[in-house]
């Protein structure tokens, strides 16, 4: 069990043999104590890759009469923990390389939640769940919040691809998009001409630009019709992605808000896929 699990489940989870599928979800409890406080038994389900009824037989073998009963352990343990926990960026600073990158982007997603405007997001998450299809492109390794954004909005039933590559295949995804349409780009560090050049393309054929980057005055920038600004600096030689994976979930949770029987329909239909396809081994 995790450090962070330690610190809030305490002893409400015992030591005790767990089968594979108990195990998947105790990890998913001791890193998401929020949706583990107040989510119900679907919600748990699907954060740990499991059926419902692997949910309740955990709590029964956790010691409870089930998952209510679990849930209620949990989220009074949530509650105080929560209340007494000082902010990271406060504790002492244990001065290692590993450290004081975690350090650095717990900095950096305070600066996000400063530098993108509540409406801004909210503007983007319409232009998202009204578009008929959303292309998502990024390049290199800034390009892990970009697959993780395309993977989740298709997992919750919405037109979504992604497209990392350059050349030919950038310019016949873009080029197919038009007035209902959406190109979401996620570009950090030194400006790709291609991307901005296929921003500006979307842009002019009537599709929504949404631009997840870390500098407001560029080409890319202007050329999209929402930006949402993070930073970047990494305490390495290479810049830190963490903030606009972030921001990539907050657009997803804005999606679920506005439209949540859609989101819902979506996971459950995509999750009948799973299962048929049986890709767990529970």
């Amino acid at each position: 069990m995790t450090d962070v699990g330690n610190q809030w489940l305490g002893d409400s989870i015992p030591d005790i043999k767990l089968t594979k599928a108990q195990t998947l979800v105790v990890n998913a409890l001791t890193v998401n104590p929020k949706l583990a406080s107040y989510g119900d038994v679907s919600e748990i389900a699907a954060k740990a890759g499991v059926n419902s009824s692997s949910v309740s037989r955990t709590a029964q073998a956790l010691g409870y009469r089930g998952w209510a009963d679990l849930q209620r352990e949990l989220r009074a343990r949530y509650l105080v923990h929560i209340s007494n926990t000082e902010p990271f960026m406060h504790r002492a600073q244990l001065h290692s390389p590993m450290h004081d990158s975690l350090a650095h982007d717990a900095e950096n997603l305070r600066l996000t939640m400063d530098s993108i405007d509540p409406q801004a997001a909210n503007d983007a998450v319409t232009a998202l769940c009204d578009a008929r299809r959303i292309i998502v492109v990024g390049q290199g390794s800034y390009s892990a919040a970009a697959v993780a954004f395309a993977h989740l909005l298709a997992t919750t039933g919405y037109p979504a691809s992604f497209e990392g590559r350059a050349g030919v295949h950038l310019a016949s995804a873009a080029g197919s998009l038009g007035p209902g349409d959406a190109l979401v780009v996620f570009h950090l560090w030194r400006p790709l001409k291609h991307l901005t050049v296929a921003a500006k393309l979307a842009r002019q054929a009537g599709a929504e630009v949404i631009a997840v980057t870390d500098l407001k005055s560029t080409d890319l920038a202007r050329a999209s019709n929402h930006l949402l600004l993070v930073p970047s600096e990494g305490v390495s030689v290479y810049q830190s992605a963490t903030a606009s994976l972030s921001v990539a979930y907050g657009l997803v949770a804005g999606m679920e808000a506005r439209e949540p029987e859609r989101v819902k329909a979506g996971i459950e239909r995509t999750s009948r896929f799973w299962n048929e396809l049986d890709l767990y081994t529970d």
